[in-house]
């Protein structure tokens, strides 16, 4: 699977339509439509931005490679039962505990 498959099924999965992200990226719909389609290639600022806006991190969109954040933030972002603030409170503790997660395996042994 390729980023631009990764793309387009987290953003269906979100139900988000091609013209929401663009919107909320400052680019073009057809600009989310080439990403997806594999004919152009997101800058690294805007890999990071997608990633972010979608829940995922930019290793998911790279590689595939799955983690807690890839799982539960789109989970949580997708949620109609849910406010906005109860999601945002959500999605911060995981990223919270994904940094502090993450800082844990970086740390050299003393």
């Amino acid at each position: 699977m390729t980023l631009g498959n990764r793309l387009l099924t987290t953003r269906k999965t979100l139900k988000v339509t091609q013209q929401e992200l663009a919107e909320k990226l400052n680019v073009s719909p057809q600009h989310i439509s080439l990403i997806e389609q594999g004919k152009v290639a997101p800058s690294l600022s805007l890999l990071a931005a997608l990633a972010k806006e979608l829940g995922v991190t930019t290793d998911f969109l790279i590689s595939g490679e799955e983690g807690i954040i890839t799982e539960a933030i789109p989970a949580i972002k997708a949620d109609k039962k849910l406010n906005l603030k109860t999601k945002k409170a959500l999605i911060a503790i995981i990223e919270e505990f994904y940094t502090v997660e993450s800082s844990a395996h970086t740390e050299s042994p003393q």
